[in-house]
């Protein structure tokens, strides 16, 4: 049997991974830019999660200094984090795009570079949480967490940085550059917008929902129950996460971009008859 710090790292390895894989999947690039979507895996996972979580703790730490502990902890998670860690997580799609052009040329290439980098960022902040799970209620709260965050709510980073990859890729089709400019702050805004509502309503009151307190100040349940599990937790996902999934794919479909052609740069080439 695997160790339980092997569990954890499976359990948030794994999620992250299936769904980026099916992602290629719809992919409809041909060949795949497979080594522009691991980078992009690579900088969500390592990059951008390492500096934001140094940047969440000096933020945490300064507003401690003037609002106390408590207070400073909320607003890092609902008005801190989602700006630094979305400003990070789109810079790596800044960068691949300065480096390679041809793999940014629309609002849908933008989104499958952009969900690849949040599918990355959720590996790494899973760890943290699986690794509280564990500690809380061993084996089955590693279950629990593995479920709720990694199956449920997996794909909420990635819907987040699609949403900046989009505007991102949209602005690459548009000619007047403050048009271009309005597009991707608000895609950015969208996307920070989105995380600061999962950080400040969804994540209480799923926190809420698996307690299960007969009271609001009472000690939780030792397990969430079967319902809370498959159909209220399930429900605050989709309610948070599905309408910018929606918007996402709308967009995708609206804007396919050039004909799909080789990622290694070159222009597309028009079929012949």
């Amino acid at each position: 049997m695997p160790s339980t710090p092997a569990l954890i790292v499976l359990a948030a390895i794994v999620p992250p991974v299936a769904y980026a894989l099916c992602l290629a999947v719809l992919d409809p690039r041909r060949p795949r830019p497979w080594a522009a979507l691991l980078a992009s895996f690579a900088w969500g996972a390592v990059v951008a999660s390492f500096c934001a979580a140094r940047a969440n703790d000096l933020l945490a730490s300064a507003l401690g200094n003037a609002t106390g502990e408590p207070r400073a902890r909320m607003l890092a998670a609902v008005a801190g984090a989602p700006l630094i860690e979305e400003a990070l997580k789109g810079a790596g799609l800044l960068l691949l795009l300065a480096a390679r052009p041809a793999l940014v040329r629309c609002a849908r290439d933008g989104i499958f570079q952009g969900a690849w980098i949040g599918l990355g960022f959720e590996v790494a902040e899973s760890l943290e949480y699986l690794m509280l799970a564990t500690m809380q209620g061993g084996t089955a709260g590693l279950i629990r967490g593995a479920w709720v965050r990694g199956v449920l709510g997996g794909l909420k980073h990635a819907v987040f940085t699609g949403t900046v990859g989009a505007g991102i890729g949209w602005a690459r089709e548009l000619h007047a550059t403050r048009a271009r400019v309005l597009v991707s702050v608000g895609a950015l805004l969208a996307a920070i917008a989105q995380h600061a509502a999962w950080n400040a309503v969804a994540s209480d009151a799923i926190t809420r929902a698996l307690c299960g307190a007969a009271l609001p100040d009472g000690p939780c349940r030792t397990a969430p129950n079967a319902m809370t599990l498959y159909v209220s937790v399930p429900a605050i996902v989709a309610l948070f996460v599905g309408p910018g999934a929606l918007a996402l794919l709308a967009i995708a479909r609206r804007h396919p971009g050039p004909a799909q052609s080789s990622s290694s740069g070159a222009g597309s080439r028009p079929r012949s008859p």
